[in-house]
């Protein structure tokens, strides 16, 4: 009789405190039985509020670590360079640009593909390849100053078996051999050493350049031992030479250029840019 009594009163208790528990809210006891050391006040939410900000906060920082990784990578590798050069003189630019399209069009490439068609494709490689040869000491000097002992090697080595065997350089055993083509000049060797383009220059004739590569040209010049052994006009018809041979073997790659790009200079400003950049993160 007394366990029954006792019974009774267990479960009026426990039906009373579930009674005024439900009454509250069914949410307040089971969030009331999960935290029974702190339980929640009515006012307080029910979920975490910062929970979504720092959800967000933490998908876009993870996002911004991954493109910082990616484009470091790609800066170590070479493979992306992005942006242009500082061009203050874009006006007298333009102008200078449309000299050199309209001396392309009706000077240059009609002479280029008469010029084609007196030599054939294999003669026309094998002068590229001694006119090269014969602007080997520019390149080693150039290695030198950069401080690329290995590639003044090969470009030392590429000279003295193109000169021999590759008979005064028209033939290129040399890259058969295994030893690449190196192609440094003074322009390279300024920026190697922090020198900046500074500003855009289209130069009439010699085309897209800028004020650290015209200086350097000037350099090259002087380091040019053809420029001592050969009188002016000779060095000059050298050069356009090999502006007439080197029009032949690419013809169609300016007009292509031209033909894809809304802004034809600006296009072309940008190539060389990024052209340029690259040869000296090489």
């Amino acid at each position: 009789m007394k366990s029954m009594v006792q019974t009774t009163l267990v479960v009026g208790l426990v039906w009373f405190l579930s009674a005024v528990a439900l009454a509250e809210g069914p949410s307040r006891l089971l969030l009331a039985s999960a935290n029974p050391v702190f339980p929640l006040s009515k006012d307080q939410p029910k979920i975490c509020p910062y929970k979504d900000k720092t959800d967000s906060h933490r998908i876009k920082l993870a996002q911004r670590w991954e493109e910082e990784e990616k484009a470091q990578q790609a800066k170590n590798q070479g493979k992306t360079i992005q942006g242009t050069m500082p061009d203050p003189f874009q006006p007298l630019n333009r102008g200078f640009f449309w000299i050199n399209d309209r001396l392309y069009f009706d000077a240059l490439k009609p002479l280029a593909r008469v010029y084609g068609l007196i030599l054939p494709e294999e003669a026309r490689i094998g002068v590229r390849h001694a006119i090269f040869n014969l602007h080997a000491p520019i390149r080693f000097f150039n290695s030198i100053l950069q401080l690329k002992p290995k590639k003044a090697g090969v470009v030392l080595c590429r000279f003295v078996v193109n000169s021999t065997v590759g008979i005064a350089g028209f033939l290129d055993p040399a890259t058969r051999m295994g030893l690449k083509k190196v192609d440094e000049d003074a322009g390279q060797t300024l920026g190697v050493y922090g020198l900046k383009e500074v500003f855009y220059l289209d130069i009439p004739i010699l085309g897209p350049s800028c004020l650290r590569d015209a200086l350097g040209r000037v350099a090259d010049t002087f380091m040019d031992p053809l420029y001592y052994l050969l009188n002016t006009w000779v060095y000059t018809g050298l050069y356009a030479l090999e502006k007439v041979n080197e029009t032949s073997l690419t013809m169609g790659t300016y007009e292509d250029l031209k033909r894809s790009a809304i802004d034809p200079y600006i296009a072309l400003r940008n190539a060389y840019y990024q052209y340029r950049r690259r040869l000296i993160q090489q």
